[in-house]
């Protein structure tokens, strides 16, 4: 039965080692010793060599920076990272959906987000949308960038601003929400 399990284990690991990018770190660990800050839960499994009731493993894993990484949502999404989806995985523990699909939100292009986690820092959100990958009734998303460093951005007035842009109008757009005016520009002074 130990042998049984393992393969499981192992199976389970190398079936979503090929979906990790090969940069990722990734090792199982016992349950009672915790995820070490910077690591997401990817899957959870059982062994003799941890103590508790099965399952007793959590498949740990750093967020790839350059591309997707699908997670359990039973650690919080990492600083600086979005989630992009939801989706389920019979890998992760609770009910569907139990997993979000999380990335680093572009510093050159346009990012869409679900609404469930904050607006990284430095980040300004330009428009709401909808999608089925995302939860929540629609509008579930927000479109965010980078604001320019030499000219003026149009941001939703739902939008952080980040430190040191200065408010120079407000004006309006369907992009965002509430009534108008709902639309800040900002830019360096």
């Amino acid at each position: 039965m130990a042998t049984a399990l393992a393969a499981v284990v192992v199976g389970g690991a190398a079936a979503l080692a090929l979906a990790t990018p090969a940069s990722a770190a990734t090792t199982t660990i016992c349950k009672s010793s915790g995820v070490p800050a910077g690591y997401v839960v990817i899957a959870e499994g059982s062994s003799i060599s941890c103590p508790y009731s099965f399952p007793n493993t959590w498949t740990i894993t750093t967020p790839s920076n350059t591309s997707t990484t699908t997670m359990c949502k039973v650690t919080a999404v990492p600083t600086g990272f979005v989630v992009i989806a939801e989706g389920s995985s019979i890998s992760c523990p609770y009910s569907f959906p139990n997993t979000w699909t999380i990335k680093k939100p572009s510093t050159s292009t346009s990012t869409s987000m679900c609404k469930v986690t904050a607006v990284p820092a430095g980040f300004v959100i330009t428009a709401e949308g909808s999608t089925i990958s995302c939860p929540y009734s629609f509008p579930n998303t927000w479109s965010i960038r980078t604001p320019s460093t030499t000219g003026t951005t149009v941001v939703c007035s739902v939008s952080p601003i980040p430190p040191g842009y200065v408010v120079i109008g407000t004006g309006s757009s369907i992009s965002c929400p509430y009534s108008f005016p709902n639309t800040r520009t900002i830019r360096l002074p």
